[in-house]
């Protein structure tokens, strides 16, 4: 505890416990719990289907709300919302390098091929299959009807998530220490109330939704690898390159 305290901010020791954990509990309940079939058992699931499929989305629309009205004040401190926009930028940089693209196949993909992944045909259909043989990428592999079989398939989701709430849990750090500024803006100020609020609720749904994505889906130590990378982009960024960047900084934790 003392080398963590050394290194990290009270809100850091949390957040660095409290998602790699969520993980591990998961995984345990998923390898020796058997647990039962549920809604969040279905990748149809709503809470899936439009809002972890499309994660970055709700973190840019809430996130960009919370700097103009909160951080900026409405833009009176342009200082503020201009480094927060960099933090911004440099962390969707990072996830969109592990799941999207990076010079080509994403990171996460590259990583199945290394580890002896393919694209392959469900059916029987030699010429299918030497197309498919050429494919670097998972969801081109699934628009053309074929299946990701062989690799280590790093979980994208768990990345996404926990990534995400580490990037939130951080431009919010002011909460952890006073939350007074906060229970004034109820009277004071709604709109900056609700885009507090608005945040705290994503950051639970992404909680929940970790949880169920290491306890369902992918194969479990998958999951720990995409815990792994969904906390280094957080190690990175903000302990290793914002503190060493004063155009983009670190945000206050104190004041608002």
């Amino acid at each position: 505890m003392d080398t963590l305290t050394k290194y990290l901010k009270p809100h850091q020791i949390v957040s660095s416990i409290l998602y790699p954990t969520t993980v591990f509990v998961a995984f345990l309940y998923a390898t020796i719990g058997h647990p039962p079939d549920s809604y969040f058992s279905s990748k149809r699931n709503i809470f899936n289907v439009f809002f972890v499929k499309i994660g970055w989305f709700w973190v840019t629309l809430l996130y960009f709300g919370y700097l103009y009205l909160v951080r900026s004040k409405r833009l009176q401190n342009t200082q503020a919302f201009v480094t927060g926009a960099a933090r911004y930028v440099l962390v969707t940089l990072y996830w969109y390098i592990m799941t999207q693209w990076l010079l080509g196949p994403s990171f996460i993909d590259r990583v199945y091929i290394l580890t002896g992944g393919k694209c392959s045909s469900l059916l029987q259909d030699t010429k299918l299959n030497a197309e498919l043989a050429m494919v670097v990428e998972q969801q081109v592999c699934r628009k053309m009807g074929g299946q990701w079989t062989g690799g280590h398939d790093v979980s994208g989701h768990c990345v996404l998530l926990i990534h995400a709430s580490l990037f939130l849990w951080e431009e919010l750090s002011w909460l952890f220490y006073n939350a007074k500024p906060f229970i004034q803006m109820k009277t004071r100020d709604r709109a900056q109330y609700f885009s507090v609020v608005g945040i705290l609720l994503l950051a639970a749904l992404w909680w929940v939704m970790l949880f169920m994505t290491g306890v369902y889906f992918h194969g479990h130590f998958e999951i720990l690898s995409g815990a792994f990378f969904g906390v280094l982009g957080w190690a990175l960024l903000y302990l290793g390159v914002f503190p060493r960047l004063p155009a983009v900084g670190l945000p206050a934790t104190t004041t608002l």
